[in-house]
């Protein structure tokens, strides 16, 4: 009975299970390093930027790195959503998606250590269609 009114969930519009994002916490050490080169996070809430991704996508040279602002002291107290840019060149693009909720420490520590080398904020990314529409991908086993 999925339209049954229960106490435990908020009334209006439902989120779509497919836009959630996926990641895994198990995909990274207690510290928070990536175990495998092969992990990935894909990204939340992408569904409004589909287009602005399938433009991306159909450009000569792909865009492959992603740009993930840091959050202030005051968004991380009411855990504010991380949104997700595209480098083209030296120019950014406009917001692709958001880090999935429960999935933002292990990317805050990326960029720590991103910071830490010297490099900058940019983490490896591919844009992947999947059934349910076009999604960006952070590739955060490779961003090290």
């Amino acid at each position: 009975m999925p339209d049954a009114w229960s106490p435990l969930v908020p009334a209006g519009p439902r989120p779509d299970r497919h836009d959630a994002g996926a990641g895994s916490l198990g995909d990274f050490t207690y510290g928070l390093i990536p175990r495998f080169l092969s992990a990935r996070i894909r990204l939340a809430g992408s569904d409004p930027f589909a287009d602005e991704l399938r433009t991306l996508a159909a450009l000569p040279q792909h865009p492959g790195e992603a740009f993930v602002e840091r959050r202030l002291l005051s968004e991380e107290r009411i855990d504010a959503p991380m949104p997700v840019r595209l480098w083209l060149g030296d120019e950014l693009s406009g917001v692709v998606g958001f880090v999935p909720h429960g999935l933002e420490a292990p990317v805050d520590a990326c960029l720590g250590r991103l910071f830490d080398r010297g490099r900058g904020a940019r983490i490896p990314c591919a844009i992947v269609p999947t059934r349910h529409g076009i999604r960006l991908e952070l590739k955060i086993g490779r961003a090290y």
